[in-house]
């Protein structure tokens, strides 16, 4: 699969931001995106994984990074 255009400075730009992460919370993707929570969950494309039964949920920044770059399509 071909990699979408914007891809590579995403991750970039995340990496500077959150150095050394690999996963994300909720709240850093919130305050990153500039959109509220339940929004984002409700977009079914979005990366969320759910860890446990309390709503907690990590990101991976990979996936953050090419999420970010096709949703500006």
């Amino acid at each position: 699969m071909r990699e979408p255009d914007g891809y590579r400075e995403q991750l970039e730009r995340l990496s500077e931001k959150f150095p050394g992460k690999e996963t994300l919370t909720m709240q850093e993707v919130c305050a990153v995106v500039g959109c509220y929570r339940r929004t984002l969950l409700a977009d079914k494309s979005f990366p969320a994984k759910r860890i446990g039964k309390k709503g907690v949920y990590s990101i991976s920044i990979v996936k953050l990074a090419w999420w970010m770059a096709t949703i500006n399509r």
